[in-house]
């Protein structure tokens, strides 16, 4: 397997396929050149693997195949060869996310159509150890935090402030809306808890784990509409959430009670916001003082400066993706590697002092491409 330090690493990309509509070629490898661009270097065929996950030990990868609502373990041959590690399983709707623990013994997938947490025991190889068993089995699994809130506003007490009244009978409405659970994605926390996004719910929820089994310890509930996406942890032990709708990032830290809250928020872009920007993927750069955010629509990248304990970001510079809708993207040394899904193709960039891509080394063709992993 590449060391982290090897010049020339090899890249996985998943995508979506022809059972989608789309130009993929299931899970591509590339090489990262000397000159920071990508080289394919062969194909290996799934139905729309459009993420795509590594084992922390093992030359093995996880496969989310959205479309059929399944996901499979692979195996690592050759340079860039992959063969089927066991048969797929079943997952939920629309899984679209997936996370090994670091210790290699669980995969979490998200399932953006029926908002599903699954998790699956893993082999020592690997491979999958059993069926996967969800955190909840319902097709609405978690329920809508503001739904219970919308007859204690009804009743509530508004006093002579007719402000408060307004605020509050907004509240009842947006309460009131019927909202379909949407996970997205999870991150394994440095306690080894964990933390989902529930894009359709606003929420970010905290599990606690044993095994394949995970409990409810805390909800965490986001302004109404933002759409929490990605996540990312700072090793200061905050946590940076991307929305998808309202295009921020949200903090979250950790109190004295062990209580997770929101304890700053910032506009993910140095620029405006248009209509129709809807932010994908959010990184932590390598120097751990930056994060970089996608946003679809505009096409941009933005970088943000981390400073102080870790909470306060600020959005310094924004620049092209070098395509149409980055759906993704992943840093490398001194690269950024950005997959823009409907322009089929992933562009190079070199970092600058500041941690800004400031410089497009080119593009490489690839169709469909929605995930790009560090083999």
């Amino acid at each position: 397997m590449a060391q982290l330090d090897d010049p020339t690493p090899l890249f996985w990309l998943g995508s979506y396929t022809a059972d989608a509509g789309r130009s993929g070629d299931g899970i591509s490898a590339l090489r990262q050149e000397e000159t920071g661009t990508l080289k394919p270097v062969s194909h290996s065929q799934l139905d729309s693997p459009s993420f795509v996950a590594t084992h922390p030990t093992l030359p093995v990868i996880y496969a989310a195949l959205e479309t059929s609502g399944r996901i499979e373990a692979l195996a690592r041959r050759g340079e860039s060869g992959l063969v089927p590690l066991g048969t797929p399983l079943d997952a939920g709707d629309s899984v679209c996310q997936l996370t090994v623990t670091p210790d290699g013994s669980t995969l979490l997938a998200s399932c953006y159509g029926d908002g599903q947490v699954l998790l699956y025991a893993l082999a020592a190889n690997g491979s999958f150890a059993s069926d996967g068993v969800p955190a909840a089995t319902s097709n609405d699994p978690y329920g809508d935090p503001l739904a219970a809130r919308a007859a204690e506003l009804e009743n509530a007490d508004f006093g002579d402030d007719p402000f408060a009244e307004l605020a509050l009978r907004k509240a009842v409405d947006d309460a009131a809306v019927d909202r379909q659970s949407r996970a997205h994605a999870s991150l394994v926390l440095s306690d080894g808890r964990i933390a989902t996004t529930d894009l359709g719910h606003d929420t970010v929820r905290i599990w606690r784990r044993a095994g394949t089994r995970l409990s409810l310890a805390q909800e965490v509930v986001l302004p109404f509409g933002v759409g929490p996406r990605h996540l990312v942890k700072h090793p200061s032990g905050h946590v940076h959430v991307v929305t998808e709708y309202s295009n921020e990032v949200f903090t979250l830290g950790r109190g004295d009670d062990g209580a997770w809250r929101v304890v700053a928020s910032v506009l993910a872009t140095a620029d405006s916001i248009e209509n129709g920007d809807n932010a994908s993927e959010i990184s932590l750069a390598a120097s751990r003082e930056q994060l970089h955010v996608s946003i679809r629509g505009t096409n941009r990248v933005s970088t943000l400066a981390i400073t102080g304990d870790g909470s306060a970001l600020r959005a310094i510079a924004d620049v092209e993706s070098g395509g149409t809708w980055p759906r993704h993207h992943v840093e490398s040394g001194r690269f950024l590697h950005v997959a823009n899904q409907r322009s089929d193709e992933i562009s190079s960039f070199l970092l600058d002092s500041r941690g800004i891509p400031s410089k497009l080394l080119g593009s490489v063709g690839a169709g469909s491409p929605t995930c790009l992993v560090r083999a």
